[in-house]
């Protein structure tokens, strides 16, 4: 598995010039780049076959260029310069990178040639007061010159240090790679790269464009400027595309394995608003919302209160001004909206319908969105649809396999699942009492009535019933005819003349029990009083068809 690293810090701090000294390549590869002397796009380069650098933007006005960047990294690399010191993009940079989860960071004090030696302990102490504040109080700062060469070796063993101690990053059983970069190699066609964020991809297999849709065969795939026949989730790679054009691929969507993510316009997450910002988020406020490698313009509506202020989080709806792709628990960064600054995070779970309120009974129940375990994110996902759901949406929802879903769907009781369904077993029987209930009292009172229709057992909002009938009527304890449904063997409430025509119906069976009559013959012997009780008695399954016009009572079957 490779590891990325990423290189992030204010402008002219020396960034670039350190991938330079540990790997001898220059990430600077537009021609304006190389005129003006400053990082605009994403470089990348090798430190070692199983190590990548990502050289990102310093300059404020290129914050999307860097958090692409950072968005798939395995840990950082903060570059301060020691003449400097802490700049503007140093605590933007640094603030993006906790919002997106990265645990692991290095500071590279660069330039420490410029600048005589109590300078550079001043600056270092307020580096790791800053880095303390900011949650990283184990950093280490390696003081270097990138140009003089001075501490490299020294910065170089720190890393690889670093590296060897890096948590192991689960693979997920779903590939995808956010796309960083595209281009088109002559003889070859149409070329994107990015980091493969999961699990693994192989020649010749289709990954699936989002949001756009379509499907690609991958002819060719690269890692390292080396052809490979796979590659697997940490790794740089270059994906060579059958039949893409540039003109459909580029940053802010991602390749995945089909059929297993989502897009919508409007998203359910969380927004959390950094400390040290100076005021609330309102709701409905406008803002930029980075995501992977895109960036997209949304308003936020806050679920738990009319302002969430620095240091809070809290559950949101995010409302985009064209569809977006995403999967679940995708961490985002939001910026201010003009003038552009970053002012906080978040994550986002799955696309919704319709815009909720601040009083939705739901809330409380998701606030524990996104968790770790399946178990809670399926548990969330039930309680906010409140009707049952099909396999393939869970997976798309979660993104998760299906052998992932059925597993837990074994190993946990709390899930009623019927034909490729699953509901709360909680709401399953809840819903099946309220059924029985409703029933047996209309069958009380109406021991001959052909039943109730689905709206007048429950509300037309209620997507469980309808489900749960369907339930009832497959597996016996419900009869359905001409829509109405009627719970089997509930025979209370007939009147004394009924109970009467009951008994001496089910002795002209009993009496025959080999020879039943059949029901048209039936029909005929008996008085008009008599036959409701007849239909009643086949409704409520007590007469049991066994074929044509023939029927048995149900106590001579068993």
């Amino acid at each position: 598995m490779q590891r990325v690293v990423g290189l992030a810090g204010h402008i002219d701090h020396g960034k670039t010039a350190l991938v330079i000294a540990l790997t001898g390549e220059d990430t600077d590869r537009l021609p304006e780049e190389k005129q003006r002397g400053v990082t605009i796009d994403l470089g990348i380069a090798f430190y070692r076959e199983d190590v990548a650098f990502i050289d990102v933007p310093g300059h404020e006005k290129f914050i999307k260029n860097m958090v692409t960047g950072v968005s798939t990294i395995d840990m950082a690399m903060l570059v301060i310069a020691a003449d400097d010191g802490i700049m503007p993009q140093t605590r933007e940079h640094l603030d993006i990178l906790k919002l997106l989860g990265i645990q692991t960071i290095l500071v590279a004090l660069n330039k420490c040639d410029l600048v005589d030696m109590d300078w550079l302990d001043l600056v270092e102490d307020d580096v790791v007061r800053f880095m303390s504040e900011n949650g990283y109080p184990d950093a280490p700062i390696c003081r270097v010159s990138a140009v003089k060469n001075l501490g490299i070796d020294e910065l170089r063993q720190t890393l690889d240090n670093m590296l060897t101690r890096l948590p192991q990053r689960m693979g997920g059983a779903v590939f995808r790679l956010p796309i960083d970069r595209v281009f088109s190699v002559k003889g070859f066609g149409t070329v994107v790269t990015g980091t493969v964020l999961s699990h693994e991809l192989h020649v010749g297999q289709k990954v699936q464009l989002f949001p756009a849709g379509e499907i690609y065969t991958v002819r060719g795939l690269q890692t390292h400027k080396q052809d490979v026949k796979r590659v697997r989730f940490g790794d740089r790679a270059a994906l060579n595309l059958a039949n893409a054009s540039l003109d459909d691929l580029g940053r802010g969507a991602f390749l995945a394995t089909p059929e297993l993510f989502q897009t919508g316009q409007t998203w359910l997450g969380k927004i959390t608003v950094l400390p040290h910002w100076e005021k609330p988020v309102k709701a409905n406020q406008r803002l930029h919302l980075h995501l992977g490698t895109g960036k997209f313009i949304c308003r936020v509506n806050l679920l738990e209160d009319k302002l969430c202020e620095p240091g809070q989080t809290m559950l949101a709806q995010f409302f985009m001004e064209e569809p977006v792709a995403a999967g679940f628990g995708d961490k985002i960064v939001l910026r201010f909206f003009s003038p552009e600054h970053t002012l906080g995070g978040g994550q986002l779970f799955w696309p919704v319908a319709k815009r909720m309120k601040r009083n939705d009974n739901r809330i409380s129940a998701l606030k524990n969105l996104p968790g770790e375990m399946l178990a809670e994110q399926l548990n969330g996902l039930l309680i906010f649809h409140r009707k049952p759901l099909k396999f393939s949406t869970i997976t798309r929802s979660l993104t998760r396999t299906l052998a992932e879903l059925d597993k837990e769907l074994k190993d946990d009781s709390r899930y009623f699942v019927w034909q490729q369904q699953v509901v709360l077993k909680s709401d399953f029987e809840t819903s099946k009492g309220g059924i029985s209930e409703k029933l047996s009292q209309y069958q009380q009172s109406n021991p001959l009535g052909e039943g109730l229709l689905v709206g007048e057992i429950t509300g037309e909002r209620d997507k469980i019933t309808p489900f749960v009938l369907e339930n009832g009527v497959v597996n016996g304890w419900l009869t359905r005819s001409h829509d109405r449904f009627r719970m089997v063997g509930n025979s209370g409430g007939l009147s004394d003349f009924q109970q009467l025509s009951k008994v001496k119906i089910l002795a002209i069976f009993n009496d025959s029990p080999y020879n039943p009559p059949a029901i048209s013959d039936l029909k005929k012997t008996l008085s008009p009083e008599d036959q409701p009780v007849l239909q009643w008695l086949i409704k409520q399954g007590e007469l049991v068809q066994l074929e044509g016009e023939r029927f048995l009572p149900l106590n001579q079957l068993n």
